[in-house]
């Protein structure tokens, strides 16, 4: 068991109510990310081979006024960084000085380019906002040059609609940018109900991210928590105002929700990563497919070969988990 991946969240607050986040049904209370929270947390990843920092969560780290100063923190310790955004408050001087710091990349959840559709679904008029600041950031040199990475992710139902917003936006950046399909998920530990279902795991087998093992997940209030989809923080390691790094890690919480989650013991029926599609489980590519392939129609609307390969929660998993990879 390696730490590799850190989630950090740097300030609560989001503009935005997008229909399929749990923030648009229950709004956290305001916190920031303190620097002396920040730099506890820093020296107790020194010690592990951390590959990746996201600058995410339920929130929008660019309306976190000390963002840049965090993120030099980071880059000093010789981290790299990622930033997840919905682009609205990535202003070019924004863009420049992430840039000069050496951010390893932008993902911007860009859902559609349609204006009303846009207001509609995020709640926001935001997108008169989004779509200059991601063309300047694209026009970048580093960027250009793919020296830094940027994302677009299409969050959608998988349904015709989904289809007409891919279209648009690989139109317009499809030569610029990655462009990510992402089917929208429940939120296990916050539903907005979204799903034409919600799934219930058996016998817990283990995570398919190893959020347990592999991930460590930071609130901007100082709380460590088990997994990235559990919003209302309801299963935390603790809070590194009390403890470090390690000690978070191999804490009385964490060693508990290891066992539920690997079948060493027996997990209570409403334990979060029983809810959750990304739990392992016998079969898990034909559960997948079952749950999210059989009524997606990118295939049939776009072509397999722009649709699956390109799904990164989806078409992706199942492409690892039938490899040889996923079997040794």
């Amino acid at each position: 068991m390696a730490l590799k991946y850190v989630q950090i969240e740097t300030t609560s607050t989001c503009n935005q109510r997008c229909f399929f986040c749990p923030v648009s049904i229950d709004k956290k209370e305001k916190a920031q990310l303190s620097r002396l929270r920040l730099d506890k947390i820093i020296a107790g990843l020194k010690t592990h081979p951390i590959e990746n920092i996201a600058i995410s969560g339920f929130a929008e780290p660019t309306y976190d006024k000390a963002l840049v100063k965090k993120v030099a923190a980071l880059r000093k310790a010789g981290f790299k960084v990622t930033i997840y955004t919905n682009g609205s408050g990535l202003r070019p001087a924004l863009s420049d000085r992430l840039l000069a710091l050496g951010v390893n990349g932008f993902t911007i959840n860009l859902s559609t380019l349609y204006e009303s559709l846009y207001r509609e679904t995020r709640g926001t008029k935001d997108l008169k906002r989004v779509i200059p600041n991601l063309d300047y950031l694209l026009a970048q040199p580093r960027v250009r040059g793919r020296q830094v990475a940027v994302v677009l992710v299409v969050i959608g139902r998988l349904d015709k609609e989904h289809v007409d917003d891919l279209r648009e936006i690989r139109r317009r950046y499809g030569d610029s940018a990655t462009i990510t399909i992402i089917p929208i998920v429940e939120f296990a530990g916050k539903s907005p109900n979204v799903l034409h279902a919600k799934p219930h795991q058996g016998q817990l087998q283990g995570c398919l991210w190893e959020r347990h093992t592999e991930w460590m997940h930071f609130n901007a209030d100082g709380n460590a928590i088990l997994c990235c989809q559990d919003y209302p923080a309801d299963y935390r390691l603790g809070n590194i105002d009390d403890a470090g790094v390690d000690e978070l890690l191999t804490g009385d919480n964490i060693r508990q929700w290891r066992d539920w989650l690997e079948g060493r013991e027996q997990a209570p029926e409403d334990f979060l990563c029983r809810r959750c599609v990304y739990a392992k489980r016998q079969n898990h590519a034909e559960f997948l497919q079952a749950f999210f392939c059989r009524t997606c129609v990118l295939p049939a609307e776009l072509g397999k070969e722009n649709a699956c390969p390109h799904c990164g929660d989806v078409g992706q998993v199942i492409e690892y988990l039938q490899s040889p990879e996923a079997h040794r």
